[in-house]
């Protein structure tokens, strides 16, 4: 009997690791912070699946919920804000369902911003990125030139 118990336990190991719709047992993070400094390290690489991997919400990573040209646009855009040389994460604050907040300042050469990350459990006790505040970001001057580009000079020649 005992063999026969044992045999099992690589067939059910299999078979949970290819079930899962949702979030498989890879996705998410370990710890809110965790999933915040995988998605900045994801971002700063530019691995659009490894941001994926940990951008989501509670029901798992928005690999799994968001169409896959939609996904690296929105990806896309946060890569271009999250350009940072340092990061440093917060004291978390409660949110709303269950959800927990953090301050994250980024540094990137002299510029400075803090915008909050909020972080969810999802699926299998993992923890995704579910939203962040990129008007913080882009108001301080984070992403690229928007906003940014010198008026013309009214003396110049057509």
């Amino acid at each position: 009997m005992k063999r026969v118990a044992l045999l099992l336990i690589p067939i059910a190991s299999a078979c949970a690791s290819l079930s899962g719709g949702g979030a498989g047992a890879g996705a998410g993070a370990e710890s809110p912070t965790a999933a915040i400094q995988q998605f900045l390290a994801a971002a700063r690489a530019k691995n659009l699946p490894a941001m994926a991997n940990v951008w989501g919400t509670d029901k798992g990573p928005a690999s799994k919920t968001i169409a896959q040209k939609e996904l690296e646009r929105r990806e896309l855009i946060m890569i271009q804000c999250l350009s940072h040389e340092q990061a440093t994460i917060g004291a978390s604050s409660p949110g709303e369902a269950g959800r927990l907040r953090f301050p994250v300042q980024l540094t990137l050469v002299t510029l400075k911003a803090t915008p909050q990350f909020t972080v969810v459990r999802g699926p299998h006790d993992r923890w995704f990125v579910e939203n962040l505040e990129l008007d913080q970001l882009r108001d301080g001057g984070f992403c690229g030139a928007t906003g940014r580009m010198p008026a013309p000079s009214s003396g110049s020649p057509r």
